[in-house]
């Protein structure tokens, strides 16, 4: 009589779980090489998706009310070309709003070195 095979053998049970764990890495092993060969195209997407954000919003109207000291963006230029200029009322309101907060602020520099220089003169 010839021997008998045990299919609940320990290295039989250690076969098949070997080749589940085979069988699980080639799975893992195939979906890595799917994200592999399709990053590329993913991140050529996202960097259209911010493109177009960055261009809505340099085009965007804005409001008169928002700050005048927006910056263009000088690597977006064919953006902003299409932006019109600030009205000149604007900018004469502008500098005449520096001008004032500027007087304003040597006028009060001004007058603190003169009263330092009057305390400094009564104690001597």
């Amino acid at each position: 009589m010839g021997r008998r095979r045990f299919n609940d053998s320990p290295i039989s049970a250690k076969k098949d779980e070997l080749a589940k764990q085979e069988e699980e890495l080639r799975r893992q092993m195939e979906e890595l090489q799917r994200k592999i060969e399709e990053a590329p195209r993913l991140a050529q997407a996202e960097q259209e998706r911010q493109r177009q954000e960055r261009i809505a919003r340099a085009t965007t109207r804005r409001s008169p009310f928002d700050s005048p000291d927006i910056l263009q963006d000088s690597r977006h230029g064919e953006v902003f070309s299409e932006r019109p200029s600030r009205p000149r009322r604007a900018h004469r309101r502008q500098a005449r709003r520096r001008l004032i907060i500027s007087s304003l602020a040597i006028l009060i520099l001004v007058a603190a070195v003169v009263l330092l220089a009057i305390q400094m003169f009564n104690h001597l």
